[in-house]
């Protein structure tokens, strides 16, 4: 069984099946689509896959035992779309994989299924352009994410075009869209009546601009707002928390720093790691492999929008800051006397990949009276990190 994961709230990749001569060679008995987004009851899952394969309920006979019988010794494709919100049917398509040697099936779902002979294949945004180095506008478009802005934009302005003009706000878009299919097809929607450059301008508010999906789209679908609480609301209360606490990093955070801040204030009930885990399975976080061989977890800045909105309503955003502010001064003084010794190199590039969050705590505690020490405390012990920036930048 393969499962397809891509990002939480975003909408998956777009996925092109073809069914040709030798796929159908391939399951002799057939290929078969089942849509289950609509679907919130795992028990009917069953009956799902059943009317699409034309099984009738025979008598007291359960379906699933009917739908086992049916697929018993076929060779065939079932592709089970939208699975995230139904997971508590996994049990059932281990069983049907039980059922035949020969049955194979696709899964597109936010989260694994974490079943025994699952392979997962996380399909990553699209690629974005890297903003310090832009191509000509014709090379543009070869990015996938800009390719997708261009045809979308196209459909409801015929004549749009990457011009030298609007090429690098054009690139902005989708890199401060992440990438991500759905909203870049909702902010493309708006070149009837924004530039690129006014579309740019209105990203400060992502979730406020990307409404009017498709009216054939499921309704969770329609804004990139209702898409990414679809996925939050298939935490449980202790994954939610973790959530949005998580939104109070920026570029980022370690295993360590995410144990200080998300669960220095004694109420949250799940261990840490297990919780990030979690987050990552079910692709509302992401992680990167330092070359140290530490692990970094990370929120698209579109998801982290909505995490922030949040953790402002929880009322737990101004405790949160200080606990972030604490731990980076904590990390900074760690630093401080290391930072010209032996461990230099690394202890420098351990604050340079923290650049953000301490940039962040210190934004925090100057714009609160009461915090300006701590603010104080950390300027002063970063001053050998900010030197030593300097002086590489100008060799």
């Amino acid at each position: 069984m393969l499962t397809l994961t891509g990002p939480g709230g975003t909408g998956k990749t777009r996925l092109s099946i073809q069914v040709g001569a030798e796929l159908l060679e391939e399951f002799a008995n057939g290929v078969f689509f089942v849509a289950l987004a609509s679907i919130s009851d795992p028990d009917l899952v069953a009956s799902a896959i059943a009317q699409t394969l034309g099984i009738k309920e025979i008598g007291s006979t359960l379906i699933s035992e009917s739908l086992k019988q049916h697929l018993r010794g076929k060779q065939l494709l079932l592709l089970l779309d939208n699975f995230e919100q139904i997971l508590g049917a996994a049990p059932l398509i281990a069983e049907l994989l039980a059922t035949s040697a020969r049955l194979k099936i696709l899964v597109t779902s936010r989260a694994c299924l974490h079943l025994r002979g699952e392979y997962e294949f996380p399909v990553p945004p699209l690629t974005v352009p890297d903003l310090r180095q832009l191509p000509s506008p014709e090379a543009l478009v070869q990015y996938a994410a800009v390719e997708l802005f261009v045809e979308r934009a196209r459909a409801v302005k015929s004549d749009f075009a990457v011009t030298d003009e609007n090429a690098s706000a054009v690139a902005e878009v989708c890199a401060r869209l992440d990438g991500l299919p759905l909203a870049i097809e909702l902010a493309a929607a708006r070149a009837k009546l924004l530039s690129p450059h006014a579309l740019l301008a209105r990203l400060e508010n992502r979730l406020k601009l990307l409404t009017g999906g498709a009216r054939d789209l499921p309704a969770h679908k329609q804004t990139m707002r209702k898409t990414i609480e679809w996925s939050f609301e298939l935490l449980d209360e202790e994954e939610k928390k973790l959530f949005r606490r998580l939104a109070v990093f920026v570029g980022g955070c370690s295993l360590e720093a995410a144990g200080y801040v998300c669960a220095g204030t004694g109420d949250l009930a799940i261990d840490v790691f297990d919780g990030l885990t979690s987050l990552v399975d079910k692709s509302l976080l992401y992680v990167k492999e330092r070359k140290t061989g530490e692990s970094r977890f990370l929120m698209l800045e579109t998801i982290k929008e909505y995490g922030l909105e949040q953790l402002t309503k929880s009322g737990e955003s101004e405790g949160l800051q200080r606990l972030h502010a604490e731990y980076f001064l904590s990390l900074a003084e760690e630093a401080e006397p290391k930072i010209w010794g032996r461990e230099e190199a690394a202890w420098f590039d351990q604050l340079e990949q923290e650049h953000d969050n301490l940039r962040e705590a210190l934004e925090w505690s100057f714009t609160r009276a009461e915090e300006g020490e701590l603010g104080l405390q950390l300027a002063g012990t970063l001053w050998r990190f900010w030197w030593g920036a300097r002086s590489s930048a100008r060799r």
